[in-house]
C-alpha cells in the first residue's frame, strides 16, 4: 500500500470515527427554542393575568386568582419539562404501548357517569381535589411517542396497504371514536392532523394518505354536519351576524381585534374583557392581545410560532434516528396546528372549536403537559447530528468508482486475453467474475450494501 493510499484511508477512517462520535454525544440544547419557548411562556403569563383580573374581581373577589394558579400550573410544566429535558428521549420508548392503554382507560373512564364532571356540554375533565385533568391533553403527547415507536419499527412496510394504512387507520379511528364521545371535534382534529403528519414523514404512500385524508374529511363532515351544535358553529361561522346571541363570543371577539388597531389601546386596557368577552382568558386571549398590542402584537406572537416550528422541524431532520425524527415532528406539528387552529377561529377564519392557545392560554392541563413535551424535544435537540459530518461519513463510505474508473485499463483487449487464458486453463469457457458497486469480486455472486445477493456479470470487459 503506497503512502497517498493509506494517508487517504485513514482520513476516511477518521471521519467515520468522527461522526460516530458525534451521533452519540450529548452537546447544549437548542438556544433559539429555549428562548421562544420562555419567551411565550411568560408574555402568556402577563396576558393570561391581564385578561383575567376583571373576572377573577368579580368572581372570587380576587384580581390574582387565575394568575396564582397560572403560576402554579406553569411551575408544574417546567418540572415536568426538566424530568423530560434530562430523561434520554429512548427510555420513553420502552412505555409507549403501556402509556397509550392508560390513556385509553383514561378516555373511556371519563365517559361514565360520577366519574367524568360534564361542563358546557362536555363531559372531558376528571376532577382530583381542587385540580381538574383532561385525558384527551395527555393523548397528545402519548399518541406522539407511541406512533413514533411504532412507525419506527414498521419501517418501509408502512407503505404496504395491510402492514401501514389498514392498523394505522383502525388505530386512530379508535381514539378519534372515544374523543368524539366526549364530544371534543377540535382535539379530534388536531390529532387527526398529528397522526397524519407523522404517518408522512414515516415514508407512507401518497396515494395512501390521499385515501385516509379524503375518508378522514368525509367523515369529520358527517360527524360536523349530524349534530346540532356543530351544525350551527358551521353556519356561525359562514355569517356570523346572521345570529348574534350563537355568535356573540366571535363577534366581541371581532370587535376587540378592530378596536386594537395597529398598536392597540395598551397593555391591561381591553375594554372587550369587561363582561363583553367569554372565556377572555382561554379561548379567546389572543383577541385580547390584539386589542391591547395591536397588529404588532399580533404578529409577534405569529412570528414566535413561526420561528417554534422553524427550529422544531430543524431538530427534526438532524435526530440522530427515525424514532427521534418522528417524535421531534409530532411535537412541532402539534403545538403548531394547535395555534393554528385558535387563531383561525377566533379571526373567524376557519369555525370556531374552543381550543386553547399553546403558551399563551390559561389552562392546567394543557400547559403543563406541553411545556412536558418541549422537554423532550429539547433532550432531542441535545443529540442532533450536524449535516456536515453526515455528509462526510458517506464520503467516507462511498465506493471508490473514480479510481477504479482510473485504473481499468483503456484497452479491452489485454484483459480479453487474460481472461481467456484464465479460463482455458481452468476449462471453463468463460471467467467467473461479478460487479458489484464497481468493484470487481472474484468468484461467486457477492451480498451489496444491505445484504442482497447480487447476480454475476457476465459482461467482464466494463467496469460498472
Amino acid at each position: 500500500m503506497s503512502a497517498t493510499t493509506a494517508r487517504t484511508a485513514g482520513e476516511r477512517l477518521r471521519r467515520v470515527r468522527d461522526f460516530t462520535a458525534a451521533r452519540y454525544a450529548v452537546h447544549a440544547p437548542d438556544y433559539w427554542l429555549v428562548t421562544i419557548l420562555l419567551t411565550l411562556v411568560m408574555f402568556g403569563t402577563v396576558m393570561v393575568f391581564s385578561a383575567s383580573f376583571t373576572i377573577g374581581l368579580s368572581q372570587d373577589g380576587n384580581a390574582y386568582y387565575y394568575l396564582t394558579r397560572q403560576l402554579i400550573w406553569v411551575a408544574l410544566g417546567l418540572a415536568g419539562m426538566a424530568v423530560t429535558y434530562a430523561v434520554d428521549y429512548h427510555v420513553w420508548r420502552r412505555f409507549s404501548i403501556l402509556g397509550m392503554l392508560v390513556v385509553l382507560l383514561l378516555l373511556s373512564v371519563v365517559l361514565m357517569p360520577g366519574v367524568g364532571q360534564e361542563i358546557y356540554g362536555a363531559q372531558r375533565w376528571i376532577f382530583i381535589g381542587p385540580l381538574s385533568v383532561q385525558p384527551s391533553e395527555i393523548a397528545k403527547p402519548v399518541l406522539i411517542i407511541y406512533l413514533a415507536d411504532w412507525l419506527a419499527q414498521k419501517g418501509a412496510k408502512v407503505r404496504l396497504f395491510s402492514y401501514g394504512l389498514v392498523p394505522f387507520t383502525v388505530f386512530l379511528g379508535l381514539l378519534i371514536g372515544l374523543l368524539m364521545l366526549q364530544p371534543d371535534l377540535g382535539t379530534s382534529a388536531l390529532l387527526a392532523i398529528i397522526a397524519v403528519g407523522m404517518f408522512l414523514v414515516a415514508g407512507a404512500r401518497l396515494i395512501h394518505l390521499s385515501l385516509l385524508t379524503g375518508v378522514g374529511t368525509v367523515a369529520f363532515l358527517v360527524m360536523a354536519l349530524g349534530s346540532s351544535y356543530r351544525r350551527q358553529r358551521i353556519l356561525i361561522f359562514l355569517n356570523p351576524d346572521a345570529n348574534p346571541d350563537l355568535a356573540w363570543q366571535l363577534i366581541q371577539a371581532r370587535a376587540a381585534l378592530a378596536s386594537g388597531g395597529i398598536f392597540g389601546l395598551g397593555l391591561g386596557a381591553s375594554r372587550q374583557k369587561f363582561a363583553w368577552l367569554p372565556f377572555a382568558q382561554t379561548d379567546a386571549i389572543f383577541a385580547v392581545i390584539g386589542e391591547e398590542l395591536g397588529l404588532i402584537g399580533c404578529s409577534v406572537v405569529l412570528f414566535l410560532f413561526l420561528a417554534f416550528a422553524w427550529r422544531g422541524y430543524r431538530i427534526a431532520k438532524r435526530a440522530p434516528d427515525t424514532f427521534g425524527t418522528l417524535v421531534a415532528v409530532g411535537i412541532t406539528t402539534w403545538i403548531i396546528f394547535q395555534a393554528a387552529i385558535n387563531i383561525g377561529g377566533i379571526t373567524t377564519t376557519i369555525p370556531f372549536t374552543g381550543i386553547t392557545l399553546p403558551f399563551l392560554s390559561y389552562g392546567g392541563t394543557s400547559l403543563a403537559v406541553t411545556l412536558t413535551a418541549v422537554g423532550l424535544l429539547l433532550n432531542i435537540s441535545r443529540q442532533t447530528v450536524d449535516p456536515a459530518l453526515t455528509a462526510a461519513s458517506t464520503e467516507a463510505h462511498a465506493p471508490r468508482t473514480r479510481s477504479l474508473r482510473r485504473r481499468a485499463p483503456r484497452d479491452p483487449a489485454p484483459a480479453g486475453r487474460l481472461a481467456r487464458g484464465a479460463a482455458a486453463a481452468s476449462g471453463s469457457s468463460r471467467p467467473r467474475t461479478s460487479t458489484v458497486r464497481g468493484t470487481v469480486v472474484r468468484g461467486r455472486a457477492q451480498s451489496g450494501t444491505f445484504g442482497r445477493g447480487r447476480r454475476a456479470s457476465r459482461n467482464t470487459r466494463h467496469w460498472r
